[in-house]
C-alpha cells in the first residue's frame, strides 16, 4: 500500500471518530428539554423502524462497491411503526469488514457505533453488522435513558448495499 493511501485511510478513520463524537454531542443538545414518558425503572421492550437509511462513504460514488477498511456514516429517521410518525433520528459510524467468509475478500459487514436520538434522550449502541439481522449491545444513554443497558436486534437495508433504505430495531432496555 502506498504511503499516501495509508495516510488517506488514517485521516478518514480519524475524521470518522471525531465526527461521531460531534454527532453524539449535537444529538444530546437537540433533545434537551424534551420529555419522554419512558422512565427506565423496569425492563422495557422498544420497537423502532427506520426510513431513508443511507450510508455515506468518503471517496465513493453512489453505487460504487464499498471496500474493506472504508469508514462511513449511517443516518436515517426513526419511526414508531413501518409507516408511522417520526420519533427521532439515527446516526452511526461504520468500519467495513469481511464478516462472512468467502473465496474473495469483500466488505460484507461492519463494526458499528449507533446513536438513537429520541424524545427525552439518546441511546448508544455498538456491535458488528452482518447481512440480515444483527445483535448489538446498548452501552448507555442520556436523559430518560440514563443508565440504560441491554441489547437490540437490528436489521438495516442500506440502499448502498442493495436494500430499500429501511431498518428495524427491537430493543430490550434494562434499567
Amino acid at each position: 500500500m502506498k504511503e499516501t493511501e495509508q495516510m488517506r485511510r488514517f485521516g478518514l478513520k480519524r475524521a470518522c471518530f471525531v465526527g461521531e463524537g460531534a454527532i453524539s454531542l449535537g444529538a444530546a443538545a437537540v433533545t434537551a428539554g424534551v420529555t419522554m414518558p419512558l422512565q427506565l425503572q423496569a425492563d422495557r421492550e422498544l420497537r423502532l423502524h427506520g426510513r431513508n437509511w443511507r450510508l455515506e462513504t468518503a471517496g465513493r460514488k453512489p453505487g460504487e462497491p464499498i471496500q474493506l477498511g472504508d469508514n462511513g456514516a449511517i443516518h436515517g429517521e426513526l419511526l414508531d411503526g413501518p409507516k408511522g410518525k417520526v420519533l427521532g433520528q439515527f446516526f452511526g459510524s461504520r468500519l467495513a469488514i469481511q464478516a462472512v467468509p468467502g473465496p474473495h475478500a469483500r466488505a460484507n459487514g461492519g463494526v458499528e457505533v449507533h446513536t438513537f436520538v429520541l424524545p427525552g434522550g439518546t441511546l448508544l449502541g455498538m456491535g458488528t453488522s452482518l447481512p440480515g439481522a444483527s445483535v448489538f449491545a446498548i452501552v448507555g444513554g442520556t436523559g430518560a435513558y440514563a443508565g440504560a443497558q441491554g441489547s437490540y436486534v437490528a436489521t438495516q437495508r442500506l440502499r448502498e448495499q442493495g436494500g430499500n433504505g429501511t431498518a428495524e430495531f427491537n430493543l430490550t432496555l434494562r434499567a
